[in-house]
C-alpha cells in the first residue's frame, strides 16, 4: 500500500480534529478528543518497539513520566515548559538505551522481563526521591498562554495533542518505508535469516526503542501540562504501561493505525462506563476490554486493523 491513503486519513483526521479543537465548547467532547489523541501517541510509541520490532515492552510508562515529570521539575524551577521535551525526551532515551542494551540481543522474554524491572525501580525512586516530590508528586503552578503550555479552555490542549499524534503517525510512516523499518520487519520475522544477511539487531533495535521512548515523553509532558498534577501512581504505574501494551494488541500490533483504532476502543469504552455507571462501575471498562482483547486473541490475533486488512487482501486476490 502506497503513503497516499494514510497520508490522506491523517490529513481528515487532523481537519476533523482542528474543527473540534475550534468549533466545540463541551469541555466533556474535548477531554475525551484529547485523551484520545494522546492514548493513540502512546500506544504507536509502544508498537515501534513492540509490534514492529517484535520486543513486547511492559515497562513504557517510564517514558511516558520522564516527560511528565521534566515538565514538572521545569515549570517548578522557573524554567519554560518547552525546555522539558528535549530534556524529557534525553532521559527517556538514555532509559531506553540502558535498558534495552544488554536485553535486545537475547532471545526469549528477557526483554519484557527488563522492562518490568526497570519501570519497578524507576518508580520506586520516584517515590522516595525528595526532588522528585516523594509519594505525593508536584502540582504545578498555574498559568496561561503558548509561553506556559497551559490554557482556559481545552481547544489549544486538542491542538497540541493532535500535532503531536501527526508528527508520530509521519514518523510511523516514514518507518515504514525506509531500511530501518524493513530491518525490524526482518528480525522480527526471523533473526536468523536476517543477521545472516548482515542486520545488526541490537543496533537496529536500540535505535527504534530510543525513538520509542522519545515519545512517549513527549506525551508526558503534554500530559503534566494538561492536568497540572503528576505521581507516580499516574505516570508510572505498572497498569499504564499495561493499558499502553493492550491498546496495541487490541489495534493490531505492527500496522500503522493499530494504536490508534486500539486507542478508540479503550477510550470510548472507559469513558462510556463511566457516564454510564459513575464510581459505582469503576473497573467494569476494564472487565469489558479484558473480554475484548480474549476474542481478539482467540479469533483475530493481528487485533482490528490487521483483520481488516488481511479481509481487503483476501478480498482483492478473490477479485483478482
Amino acid at each position: 500500500m502506497t503513503a497516499k491513503p494514510h497520508l490522506y486519513a491523517l490529513g481528515a483526521i487532523v481537519v476533523l480534529g482542528l474543527l473540534a479543537a475550534f468549533g466545540l465548547h463541551e469541555a466533556v467532547v474535548l477531554d475525551l478528543v484529547f485523551t484520545l489523541l494522546l492514548y493513540a501517541v502512546l500506544g504507536q510509541s509502544w508498537n515501534w518497539i513492540s509490534g514492529y520490532a517484535g520486543n513486547i515492552s511492559f515497562g513504557h510508562a517510564i517514558f511516558f513520566g520522564c516527560g511528565a515529570y521534566a515538565s514538572a521539575l521545569c515549570v517548578t524551577h522557573g524554567l519554560s515548559p518547552w525546555l522539558a521535551i528535549p530534556a524529557g525526551a534525553l532521559a527517556a532515551a538514555a532509559l531506553a538505551l540502558v535498558t534495552g542494551f544488554p536485553t535486545l540481543g537475547l532471545r526469549g522474554h528477557y526483554f519484557s522481563i527488563a522492562t518490568i524491572a526497570v519501570a519497578a525501580l524507576v518508580e520506586t525512586f520516584a517515590r522516595t526521591t525528595p526532588w522528585l516530590g516523594k509519594a505525593n508528586g508536584f502540582e504545578l503552578p498555574i498559568a496561561s498562554g503558548w509561553a506556559a503550555l497551559q490554557f482556559p479552555q481545552k481547544g489549544p490542549y486538542v491542538v497540541l495533542a493532535l500535532v503531536l499524534f501527526a508528527a508520530v503517525q509521519l514518523a510511523t510512516i516514514a518507518l515504514e518505508r525506509s531500511r530501518l523499518g524493513y530491518y525490524l520487519r526482518a528480525l522480527r520475522a526471523n533473526h536468523a535469516a536476517a543477521a545472516s544477511v548482515g542486520i545488526d539487531e541490537r543496533r537496529c533495535k536500540l535505535i527504534a526503542f530510543a525513538w520509542s521512548a522519545m515519545m512517549a515523553s513527549a506525551a508526558g509532558v503534554l500530559y503534566a501540562q494538561y492536568t497540572l498534577f503528576i505521581d507516580p501512581p499516574s505516570t508510572l504505574a505498572l497498569a499504564i504501561s499495561i493499558d499502553i501494551a493492550l491498546i496495541g494488541v487490541v489495534g493490531g500490533i505492527g500496522t500503522l493505525w493499530g494504536p490508534a483504532a486500539g486507542a478508540l476502543v479503550y477510550v470510548v469504552l472507559a469513558k462510556a462506563v463511566a457516564l454510564r455507571f459513575g464510581g459505582a462501575g469503576k473497573g467494569y471498562d476494564l472487565v469489558i476490554y479484558g473480554a475484548i482483547i480474549c476474542l481478539i486473541a482467540a479469533l483475530r490475533p493481528y487485533g482490528i486493523v490487521g483483520t481488516i486488512v488481511d479481509a481487503l487482501r483476501r478480498r482483492r486476490g478473490a477479485v483478482a
